[in-house]
């Protein structure tokens, strides 16, 4: 037995007289769900049950008949389903159809609650009554149209971990031997061979391969924005939002720890993660410097990175507490900082150096928005298209959350011509 199937005997239960949540107690006792199937069959339960008249009243707009005479099986299943789609936007669309179509006695029945509930999907009245309630998926909406859904869908994926060898310790097929010795299984990623994806990362985090420098936690498509930035030996490269270090060390490592990376970072506790992570992995060009992005003064360098800070928005399967958190006045705010950091960022340069600026936010007011006011307000900066740099992309970097089973990511660079 299921969630559901649990939720549809307690729901018919109910409508014979009885309590529901003695019908849901009597369930538990006599047949053993997971705790995650019986937290979800109380959800389901107590919230159809509570939302029942407003439910009702969807069903007969789309129900071909008299639906108050059906039997109380066939209702109750449209009711779950209902109550899924209005309220549970982590439950996909078509599992919910499917689901409750298999709930059918017969294949009329079958195609009856098909049609039932396809209906109440196309009705726009009941689509504006499901609209996600979070600002940030409003918001992911309206920039992506005809995307925005599905990145919604997305966040309800459990993230694909990534770990990067370092290659400067040792290369690719030996750390490769010292992964399969500990019997951790690996694949190759999508762009770069020192990336792997992993099942999961408990058996890494405290493993001598990770403690011994071999490999780092690190999302390819964060991977992605340092190959834009494009770092060569010998260059000075400012990374003036570093912590926790992931960026700065690869950077470093592909330029083979030769050259100058300056780490700058406002929070002394983020600043030991940059510390631990270079000293871990052996990298000895990284200088740390503890400063306000928006402030530190230094000269002539060959490219400054600036991972901003950001709403998240790219990251939700993550970090799903950005749903509730991030609204217009946090976006603001974030904007003004990352526009701050930006104009900062640009005084650095040398002529003909690169300005990379980046964040795990997929929403406009972050990313273009933030790139086409520092070109309005600095004209001796051109945009540098991405493709060039990297294997996606076209003027900008972008990344979208469900895309490569990565995080959602944007990066634009921008040469200073004069």
């Amino acid at each position: 037995m299921n969630a559901r199937e649990a939720t549809l005997r307690a729901l018919c239960k109910v409508d014979e007289g009885k309590n529901l949540k003695e019908a849901l107690a009597h369930i538990f006792d006599k047949d053993e769900l997971i705790d995650n199937d019986r937290s979800l069959a109380n959800e389901l339960a107590f919230g159809t049950l509570r939302h029942r008249d407003e439910i009702d009243q969807i069903i007969r707009e789309s129900f071909n008949g008299d639906f108050d005479s059906c039997d109380l099986l066939l209702k109750n299943v449209l009711r779950i389903a209902v109550y899924q789609y209005l309220f549970l936007d982590r439950i996909p669309i078509y599992a919910i159809v499917n689901e409750a179509a298999n709930f059918g006695r017969t294949i009329k029945e079958k195609g009856l609650i098909n049609a039932v509930l396809r209906g109440i999907i196309r009705n726009k009245r009941v689509q504006a009554l499901r609209e996600p309630r979070a600002w940030v998926f409003r918001k992911i909406i309206d920039a992506y149209q005809m995307d925005g859904e599905k990145i919604i869908e997305s966040f309800k994926i459990r993230p694909t971990p990534y770990v990067r060898m370092n290659t400067l310790k040792g290369d690719i097929k030996e750390t490769e031997q010292k992964l399969h010795d500990i019997g951790i299984e690996f694949k190759d990623a999508n762009w770069f061979p020192e990336f792997k994806s992993v099942n999961h990362l408990s058996s890494i985090i405290n493993n001598p391969v990770m403690k011994q420098g071999f490999i780092s936690i690190h999302d390819e498509a964060q991977g992605l924005i340092c190959h834009l930035v494009s770092p060569k030996p010998g260059e000075k490269i400012v990374d003036l939002c570093s912590a926790p270090g992931s960026k700065t060390t690869y950077m470093a490592e592909l330029m083979r720890n030769q050259g100058m990376i300056v780490a700058v970072e406002v929070s002394s506790t983020r600043m030991k993660l940059v510390v631990e992570n270079t000293l871990r992995l052996a990298i000895t060009m990284v200088r740390t410097v503890l400063a306000d992005g928006r402030n530190y003064t230094i000269e002539g360098m060959d490219k400054v990175l600036v991972d901003a800070p950001c709403s998240n928005s790219g990251v939700i399967a993550k970090r799903p507490e950005v749903r509730d958190r991030v609204n217009g006045k946090v976006i603001r705010r974030l904007a003004k900082l990352q526009y701050d950091l930006l104009s900062n960022a640009g005084k650095l340069l040398r002529t003909g150096g690169s300005l990379i600026y980046s964040t795990c936010s997929i929403l406009p007011q972050e990313n273009e928005e933030v790139v086409e006011a520092f070109l309005k307000d600095n004209q001796n900066f051109a945009v540098e298209p991405a493709g060039e740099f990297v294997p996606v992309g076209n003027e900008y970097l972008k990344v979208l959350p469900g895309e490569y089973h990565t995080d959602g990511i944007f990066a634009a660079r921008l040469k200073r011509v004069s």
